[in-house]
């Protein structure tokens, strides 16, 4: 243990010591991703503005046309009433983007006496669409503010009618998580695996071209202890930039989706962030074994550089998976893939899954398993004189 410290100490003082790592590593990453979805959003938001936008209400209801006619920003769209026989037609214009948003409230809504089910108020729009998604955004805050009226009127509380979003059950929080999800999983592996190239190459190729690794292992210490402590010290320090990332993406973000959803972090608890942080932290051993051993097995920093591009842009491929998907996976197999099942498992936590927590354990447990596997085969690694020497 004592020469695994040992290991990790050394790892850790030779990105420390440099301000430059330290500045280009852990400090930057948050702060231009800040500066930049900042302008992003806000670059977003006076195009968005000039949008004239489309929306069809089923059963409209005068109270509802009350909020959104008082909005300085009614002008920005036009609403008009259909019945049910057109809701199918409609919907089939939303999906070909010929058309934004439908609305249809119950035929109850306005005779609900708050005994029995709840009333239902289905929303359709394309998530694919950015008009689409924009006012959906906006008549989903007026249905909030709608719902809070009804319910105080009748009975004190804020649950007047069930949100159903393109046949899904949502509540208040449910809306602006899905907002979150479709986002936010995608950005935090990406970070997680520049992170890890911005450091990890260095420390076995750069060693192997420049020689120092030969030093290295002809010393007392295990190599099996010299594997542990790198990837160790380099998932500390990938986190470290991971979480400089992850605080620029939150305090930007309701910035960048002020247009279509009023995102208010607070409605994540200590233990919604305590979940990120542990899917973070699995997440972080698989992707630095990955480059570690393809370090390893490179002749030179730049040979690395380049064998790991590839793996970055499968990887994005993957975490992609969260902006079209409809909340979280569903199959507990499916957590058993590595990348996948930390971008699922954010998702699940974003969107206030019930079986999040499950999600996360088979998620880090798997991740695990993976870790041992990657520090089996570089220990081997470590431990060929064919490889470690090969230039």
């Amino acid at each position: 243990m004592k020469n695994i410290l040992t290991i990790f100490k050394k790892e850790w003082d030779r990105v420390i010591k440099d301000k430059r790592l330290v500045l280009t590593v852990m400090l930057m990453p948050g702060l231009m991703i800040f500066l930049i979805y900042t302008f992003i959003g806000t670059a977003l938001q006076n195009t968005m503005n000039q949008d004239i936008y489309q929306v069809a209400i089923v059963n409209p209801q005068l109270e509802f046309k009350n909020i959104y006619d008082q909005d300085a920003n009614s002008d920005t769209f036009y609403v008009i009433a259909i019945d049910s026989t057109q809701v199918a037609e409609y919907e089939t214009d939303i999906d070909n983007a010929n058309w934004d948003l439908l609305i249809q409230f119950a035929d109850n809504i306005d005779t609900y006496d708050g005994t029995g089910t709840k009333p239902d108020v289905q929303i359709y729009y394309n998530p694919n669409e950015i008009a689409s998604t924009t006012i959906y955004g906006t008549f989903a805050n007026y249905l909030m503010v709608y719902r809070s009226t009804l319910s105080y009127d009748l009975y004190g509380d804020t649950t007047y009618f069930n949100y159903v979003q393109n046949g899904t059950p949502l509540d208040q929080n449910g809306i602006a998580g899905t907002m979150m999800a479709s986002l936010l999983p995608m950005l935090i592996i990406m970070f997680l695996f520049s992170g890890a190239m911005a450091i990890g190459p260095e420390s076995i190729a750069g060693e192997k071209e420049r020689g120092t690794i030969a030093t290295l292992l002809v010393t007392p210490v295990k190599r099996r202890e010299i594997a542990i402590g790198k990837i160790f010290a380099l998932s500390v320090l990938t986190l470290i930039s991971a979480t400089s990332s992850f605080i620029g993406i939150i305090a930007s973000l309701p910035k960048l989706l002020q247009s279509t959803s009023n995102i208010d972090i607070s409605m994540y608890t200590v233990w919604d962030f305590s979940q990120i942080l542990l899917i973070l932290f699995s997440t972080v051993f698989v992707i630095v074994g990955v480059i570690s051993i393809i370090s390893a097995y490179a002749k030179s920093l730049k040979e690395a550089s380049s064998m790991i591009v590839p793996i970055y842009i499968l990887t994005i491929l993957v975490s992609i998976s969260s902006m079209f998907g409809n909340g979280a996976n569903t199959n507990f197999y499916m957590y058993l893939l590595p990348i996948y099942n930390s971008v699922q498992a954010l998702t699940a936590i974003f969107t206030f899954d019930t079986n999040a927590l499950t999600y996360l354990l088979i998620t880090i447990g798997a991740n695990l398993v993976y870790l041992t596997f990657f520090v089996i085969i570089l220990n081997r690694m470590f431990n060929s004189e064919k490889i470690m020497f090969n230039k």
